[in-house]
C-alpha cells in the first residue's frame, strides 16, 4: 500500500498532538459514556456479549472475531427480523479506532455502542463492497459492536469476520517550513484503508502540517487525475480557517490566502466517500508562497465575466457569453505557451481549441455584447459555448482558462462559477384563448424548483371543469401565442423576408414535415416544367444557365406573395382589439403552420432569389465576393442522397428519374440551384423536430389527441439509423517530441483534428483532448490522450455524444520510433447525426 512519502519527526508528532486537541475542541470524540445519538438499545435479555479483550495503544494492534448468523440468534437490537451478535472490547489509550465487519455472503451493518448499550453510531457500506467499517476517536474505556445484517434472516445464514484495530497513518505529516521560493510537496494515494477524515471520517484523508515565518499569500493546491479533491486549512488560533471543493482546474481544489505567521494544518481529503472512490487514487499537494509583485508584473490571465440568460428551459440550447483577458503588465509569451478555456457544469462541458500568441499585456476579448467592456473585442478565435440543461431547478456552469507552457504544464488558472434556473418548461400568461364557443384564460407558472404548472380555466366560469381535449387546445393554442406569434417577425428565418410583394393567399395544409415535403415536391416539379428545361433536356439541347437563373426568380416572387398574405394576416392577429381572446385554436393551428412554411420553402426561395439577383447586378458576376459569401451561409446544409427523390415519390411525380438528372445538371451549371434544393429539404426535416420540441416544452408531446386534433399523419417510412464510423486512432512521434494524433477510416482515409499535438511536457495522468474530428463535414468526436507511468501514452476516443471510447489496444510504447504512425485496435464511433436523419416524429 502506498503511503505519503514524509516521514513523521518529533517536532511533527507534537504538531500532531496540538491538532489533535484543536480538533477535538472542535468536533468532540466518543468517550465510553458519551451518548452521540441515544435511543432505545438495551441489550437483548439472555443474549451473550462476546468479550474482545483490551485494545492496546500500538499502531499494529488489532482484535479480531469470526462468528455465523444463523437466522437462528438474538434480535438485532436496531433491525428487525435480523441475526445480531455482540462482542465487548476496551481502548487502553485514545486514538482513531476502526471497526470492520466483513462478510462473502451478507450485507453487514455494525453498530458501535457505549458500554451500557447507548448507540453512538452505524454503518452500512463505508468498507469495501458491500462490508460495514466505522472509524472514530475513542476515548479509553469499555465499547460494544453489534454485528448484524442488512437483508435480516430471509438471506440465510453466513460467516462474518470484525476486526477492532488502530488505525495507521492518522498523525499530521510536517512538510516543513514554508518560504519564498521553496515550495512544500508531498504525495499520497487515497484507499479504502486510508486513515479517515477527521471531520466526516467516511472520507479517506491525510493531514499535513507546516510553518509560515513571515506573513505571506499562501497557494495550496491539491490535485488528482481520479479523486475529486477537497481542502481544509486549519491554524491553532482560528480553527478551520479556508476550505475548498473545486478552486483548481477541473475537480481540483486550491486554497489562496493571506496568512499571518504561525503553523498551519491541512487536511486532504475527497468528495466522495471511501465506498464511492476508485479503489486507488492518487494525489499531489503542493503549498507555496505566491510572489505578489512578479504576479502584478507578468501575465495574468482571468475570466472577467460571464452572462447566460437567467432563466431558461430544460433541453433548450443556451449562449454562455463570456470576457476573458490579461490584467497583467505583460505579455503572455509566444514561445508555445497556450491558454485553455472551457466550459464545465451540469449543463454540459466543451473546450476550445488552445489559443497563443494573442495575450498581450491587456489583452480582453468577449463573446458577446452582455460580456463586453470599453477595453474588450472580439476575435474569431475566442467563441461563446452552446450549453444545455437536462433537468429543472437551480444550475450552474463554470468557465475557466488554464495556461499551460510549453511543456504542457499548468503554471495558471482562473475561472468564474456562475448560477441559473433551469424551468421545466416556459412560463406565460395568463392568456385569454378561444376554443369552440368559449373563451380560456392559461396561465403557466414555475415554482421555487422551476417545475412550470399550466393552469386552463374558463372565463365565464372559473371554477367549472374544463374537458380533458379542450385543456390539450387551450394549451396549445397559448403557446403557439405566446411563444410563436410574439415576436414572430424576429425570427431568424423570417426577420430579413419583405412584405412588400403584391400578396397572394396560400393554403398550407397542416405543419407536418411530410406535408411540406410533398408539397415542395409539387412546387419543384411544377416549375422545372414551366421552366422548359424539361422539354430542352429531352431534345438534347445544352442547359442554358439563365434558365435556371429565371427559374429561381420566379420562385422567390411567388414565394414573396405567399409571404406578404401571410404576414398580413399575422399582424391582424396581432392587432386584435382588447377585450377580444388573443387567439383562437383554429387561428393558432394556421399560424404554426405558416411559420414551418414560410421557414422551410419560402425563406430559401427568397435567399435563392436574392443571390441571384445580386450576381446579375455584381460587375465581377458569380465570382464577386458578395456573392460568394451569400453562397457559403447556405452551404452548411446535407439533407441525405435521397433527400429529393423522396420528396418527388410523396408529390406522386411521375418522371422522377428524368427530374434527377436535370437536377444533377442544373446543380453544375448553377450551384445556387442546389443550395437552394437542399436549404428546402433540410428545412423541412428539421420542422419535425421543431414541432416535436414545441409540443414538448408545453408538455403535450405524450399526447395522441395532440396529433390527431393538429392533422398530423404518421411517419411515412421509418427512419433509418446511421452506421457507425469505424475507425482507428494513429499516433506518431515527432522529432520535438510531441505526439500527432489523426484517425484512419475503415476505407483507408486518414483525418487530421486542428488541434492533434500532445506536448512532450505533458504530465502523467492528465488527459487531453485534441480538436473536432470530422467525417462529411460532421464532426464525430474529440480523440484523448495521456501519458502513463513507464513513458508509454494511451489514447481513446470521446464521441459526439460525450461517451468515452477506449480501444482495446490503446498504449504507444516508451521506445516509440520517430515519425512512424501507429494505430490503435479498431472503434466503432457513432455516426454524428444531420438534419437528413431527424425524426418526424409528431406528423
Amino acid at each position: 500500500m502506498r503511503r505519503s512519502r514524509f516521514t513523521r519527526t518529533s517536532r511533527a508528532l507534537a504538531a500532531a498532538g496540538a491538532v489533535t486537541a484543536l480538533t477535538a475542541a472542535l468536533l468532540g470524540t466518543a468517550t465510553a459514556g458519551t451518548a452521540l445519538g441515544q435511543e432505545d438499545a438495551a441489550a437483548t435479555e439472555g443474549c451473550a456479549v462476546i468479550d474482545l479483550g483490551m485494545l492496546a495503544g500500538s499502531d499494529d494492534a488489532a482484535l479480531e472475531a469470526q462468528g455465523r448468523w444463523t437466522t437462528e440468534d438474538c434480535d438485532s437490537r436496531f433491525r428487525a427480523g435480523s441475526d445480531a451478535h455482540t462482542y465487548r472490547f476496551q481502548v487502553a489509550e485514545a486514538g482513531r479506532v476502526r471497526v470492520s465487519l466483513t462478510s462473502e455472503e451478507a450485507d453487514s451493518y455494525l453498530y458501535l455502542l457505549t458500554s451500557d448499550g447507548v448507540r453512538i453510531t452505524g454503518n452500512d457500506d463505508n468498507g469495501a463492497g458491500l462490508d460495514a467499517r466505522v472509524e472514530r476517536e475513542l476515548a479509553p474505556g469499555a465499547y460494544l459492536v453489534e454485528a448484524t445484517t442488512v437483508g435480516g434472516r430471509s438471506r440465510g445464514p453466513a460467516d462474518f469476520e470484525l476486526t477492532v484495530s488502530r488505525v495507521e497513518g492518522c498523525g499530521f505529516v510536517r512538510l516543513g517550513a514554508l518560504a519564498p521560493g521553496a515550495d512544500l510537496t508531498a504525495s499520497g494515494t487515497w484507499s479504502l484503508e486510508t486513515c479517515g477524515s477527521r471531520f466526516v471520517s467516511t472520507h479517506p484523508a491525510y493531514n499535513y502540517t507546516f510553518d509560515l515565518a513571515e506573513p505571506a499569500v499562501v497557494r495550496i493546491d491539491l490535485e488528482s487525475e481520479n479523486g475529486d479533491s477537497v481542502l481544509s486549512l486549519a491554524s491553532l488560533g482560528g480553527g478551520i480557517i479556508g476550505a475548498n471543493d473545486d478552486g483548481g482546474h477541473r475537480r481540483n481544489a486550491r486554497i489562496e490566502q493571506y496568512l499571518q505567521p504561525g503553523a498551519y494544518f491541512v487536511e486532504a481529503t475527497t468528495y466522495f466517500a471511501r465506498d464511492y472512490q476508485p479503489l486507488q487514487a492518487d494525489f499531489t499537494l503542493s503549498v507555496r508562497i505566491v510572489d505578489e509583485q512578479a504576479r502584478r508584473q507578468g501575465p495574468h490571465l482571468k475570466v472577467e465575466a460571464v452572462r447566460t440568460p437567467a432563466v431558461v428551459v430544460a433541453g433548450d440550447p443556451f449562449t454562455v457569453d463570456y470576457r476573458v483577458g490579461n490584467i497583467g503588465r505583460s505579455d503572455l509569451p509566444d514561445d508555445g505557451t497556450e491558454v485553455w478555456i472551457y466550459l464545465f457544469g451540469q449543463a454540459g462541458q466543451d473546450n476550445l481549441d488552445p489559443l497563443s500568441g494573442i495575450w498581450d499585456a491587456g489583452a480582453a476579448y468577449h463573446t458577446g455584447e452582455t460580456t463586453a467592456s470599453s477595453a474588450s473585442t472580439r476575435v474569431d478565435e475566442v467563441e461563446a459555448f452552446e450549453a444545455t440543461a437536462d433537468q429543472h431547478g437551480p444550475t450552474w456552469v463554470f468557465i475557466g482558462a488554464y495556461t499551460d507552457n510549453p511543456e504542457g504544464v499548468e503554471v495558471a488558472f482562473h475561472g468564474i462559477w456562475h448560477n441559473l434556473m433551469v424551468l421545466s418548461g416556459p412560463t406565460f400568461g395568463p392568456v385569454d384563448v378561444s376554443v369552440g364557443f368559449s373563451d380560456y384564460t392559461v396561465a403557466a407558472d414555475a415554482d421555487d424548483g422551476g417545475k412550470v404548472t399550466t393552469s386552463v380555466t374558463r372565463v365565464a366560469d372559473p371554477d367549472a371543469e374544463v374537458d380533458p381535449e379542450v385543456r390539450l387546445q387551450a394549451v396549445y393554442t397559448a403557446g403557439v401565442s405566446t411563444q410563436i406569434l410574439d415576436g414572430i417577425f424576429e425570427r431568424p428565418a423570417i426577420a430579413g423576408l419583405s412584405e412588400e410583394s403584391d400578396p397572394v393567399r396560400h393554403n398550407v395544409a397542416n405543419l407536418s414535415p411530410s406535408a411540406l415535403v410533398r408539397m415542395f415536391g409539387q412546387m419543384y416539379a411544377a416549375s422545372l416544367d414551366a421552366s422548359g428545361l424539361i422539354d430542352g433536356r429531352l431534345a438534347s439541347e445544352v442547359i442554358d444557365p439563365v434558365a435556371i437563373e429565371e427559374l429561381w426568380l420566379d420562385a422567390a416572387s411567388v414565394a414573396s406573395s405567399h409571404y406578404a398574405s401571410t404576414a398580413k394576416y399575422w399582424r391582424s392577429l396581432l392587432d386584435l382589439d382588447e377585450g377580444r381572446p388573443e387567439l383562437s385554436f383554429r387561428d393558432a393551428r394556421a399560424v404554426h403552420s405558416q411559420v414551418a412554411y414560410a421557414e422551410s420553402i419560402v425563406a430559401p426561395a427568397v435567399a435563392a432569389g436574392d443571390i441571384v439577383s445580386t450576381a446579375r447586378s455584381a460587375e465581377e458576376g458569380w465570382d464577386d465576393p458578395d456573392v460568394q459569401k451569400m453562397m457559403a451561409e447556405q452551404s452548411s446544409c446535407r439533407p441525405g442522397e435521397n433527400a429529393l427523390r423522396q420528396a418527388l415519390e410523396a408529390a406522386g411525380i411521375d418522371n422522377i428519374d428524368e427530374l434527377l438528372a436535370l437536377d444533377a445538371e442544373m446543380r453544375l451549371e448553377r450551384p445556387v440551384h442546389g443550395l437552394a434544393v437542399d436549404q428546402t429539404l433540410c428545412a423541412a426535416a428539421a420542422a419535425g423536430a421543431s414541432l416535436s420540441r414545441f409540443l414538448e416544452r408545453l408538455s403535450l408531446d405524450g399526447s395522441t389527441q395532440v396529433g390527431e386534433m393538429l392533422g398530423l399523419a404518421p411517419p411515412t417510412q421509418a427512419v433509418e439509423t446511421p452506421e457507425p464510423h469505424r475507425l482507428r486512432i494513429v499516433v506518431r512521434l515527432g522529432d520535438d517530441g510531441r505526439l500527432e494524433h489523426g484517425v484512419q477510416l475503415s476505407g483507408g482515409e486518414r483525418v487530421l483534428p486542428t488541434a492533434r499535438f500532445l506536448p512532450a511536457g505533458a504530465p502523467v495522468g492528465g488527459w487531453r483532448v485534441s480538436g473536432d474530428v470530422e467525417v462529411d463535414g460532421n464532426a464525430i468526436g474529440k480523440i484523448r490522450s495521456r501519458r502513463v507511468a513507464g513513458g508509454r501514452t494511451e489514447v481513446g476516443f470521446v464521441g459526439d455524444d460525450g461517451e468515452a471510447i477506449t480501444p482495446d489496444t490503446a498504449f504507444l510504447p516508451a521506445d516509440a520510433g520517430v515519425g512512424i504512425w501507429y494505430r490503435s485496435s479498431e472503434i466503432e464511433v457513432p455516426a454524428a447525426a444531420s438534419l437528413a436523419s431527424v425524426d418526424s416524429a409528431g406528423e
